[in-house]
């Protein structure tokens, strides 16, 4: 059995206030033999003690990020705290943060954070949850790619860190008192767990019917489509670098051509060199421009938890984690809470529901037979049923 207990506060303005109120509401709650704390939270919690001052007064390890926004069943803003407890007889839980990743040291801290956890555990980990810092030297598909490496293809679901400044200079990944902007956090669960992954990325109504085939590409940088320029190809469609330059991120669907659903990447510094993207695109893949609106963020939110909770019904779940991407709620602007108004509406009491946006998504997709293939996602609604 895994039970799921959620808390939370909006009190920002007042952070002795909001300490209380989460110790408050922990106060009568029981614990059973493994207990494990998820937390997601505006960067004044960190700064200002109060993520510190809960892990110092709880018994169990609590790891998680800053966020955009996030919120639990009933309540969640931008401005909110949110904890999501893991308790279980059954279920066996491990936490690690790695050492500072830098582009020059990446292999290291990753390898050495998930043999901490598999130590811990004594086993092999069914799922690591996954939070990683959001840098511009080491992209999260590459973090992906390594902790995949590692874990041997061990289902992988998480975040990395977002805020709201420009440069998103306090993104901070957190483990009990410690916050970094370098470091990546990882908690792996063994036992009776059977989590279950949902991903939707861009409405069908908004995915243009412009199909072509990657024919050079270096790493993350995509430098020619069907055989010709990137820049040139973006010409015979009407895109130019000027318009391209006054959008901050355009959506690719890329389809790896192994049976998996196309994935949503971001592009990013279009030059005639080509165009940097959120994820790695591998020569041959097929890829399709889409938009994203506030029709299709709203619609697609609800599609991925009207799934998850089919599943629910069908097959009996203890929780819900949701990570959708923090761009979708700048698409909102200026009703930039819209999502998560939506998704408490039709979570309701349901399920324990925990969400918390993200600045990259980690989420598994499956291939043809049904197996698991660890994805880095760019715009996309995610979430684990567990």
């Amino acid at each position: 059995m895994l039970s799921v207990i959620n808390v939370c506060t909006g009190s920002i303005d007042d952070l002795e206030v909001a300490r209380e109120e989460i110790l408050s509401q922990l106060k009568d709650k029981q614990f059973l033999k493994n207990t494990v704390g998820i937390i997601a939270c505006h960067y004044d919690y960190v700064e200002e003690g109060v993520v510190e001052a809960i892990s110092k007064a709880l018994p169990f390890d609590i790891i998680g990020c800053c966020t955009l926004g996030s919120a639990i069943n009933g309540s969640g803003s931008l401005e909110h705290l949110s904890l999501t407890i893991l308790t279980s007889d059954d279920v066996s839980f491990a936490t690690a943060l790695s050492d500072t990743i830098s582009e020059n040291d990446l292999d290291g801290p990753v390898e050495r954070a998930y043999a901490a956890v598999t130590d811990s555990l004594g086993q092999s980990p069914s799922l690591i949850l996954a939070f990683g810092p959001l840098m511009t030297s080491v992209v999260g598909d590459q973090m992906l790619g390594k902790l995949n490496q590692f874990s041997g293809g061990t289902p992988i679901f998480g975040t990395l860190a977002s805020d709201e400044l420009p440069g998103t200079p306090k993104s901070y990944v957190l483990k009990n008192s410690e916050a970094d902007r370098q470091k990546m956090a990882l908690l792996a669960m063994s036992g009776n767990i059977n989590p279950r992954f949902y991903v939707t990325a861009i409405a069908k109504r908004n995915i243009q019917q412009n199909n072509a085939v990657v024919t050079g590409a270096d790493g993350y940088l995509l430098t020619s489509i069907n055989d010709m320029p990137v820049m040139d190809y973006f010409a015979t469609l009407g895109i130019t670098i000027s318009k391209l330059s006054a959008i901050s991120m355009i959506p690719l669907l890329v389809d790896f051509g192994d049976g998996t659903e196309p994935i949503a990447y971001s592009m990013y510094d279009f030059s005639e060199a080509g165009v940097h993207c959120g994820g790695a695109i591998p020569k041959g893949a097929k890829i399709t421009f889409a938009e994203v609106d506030v029709n299709g963020v709203m619609e697609t939110a609800e599609t991925t938890l009207r799934r998850a909770l089919d599943d629910v019904e069908k097959n009996g779940a203890n929780g819900i984690i949701a990570v959708p991407c923090m761009a979708r709620s700048l698409v909102l602007s200026p009703n930039v809470e819209a999502e998560i108004v939506k998704s408490l509406e039709i979570i309701g009491d349901k399920i324990p529901f925990f969400l918390l946006y993200s600045g990259g998504e980690i989420c598994p997709v499956y291939n043809q037979q049904h197996e698991i293939v660890n994805r880095f996602h760019n715009l996309t609604y995610t979430l684990v049923v567990f």
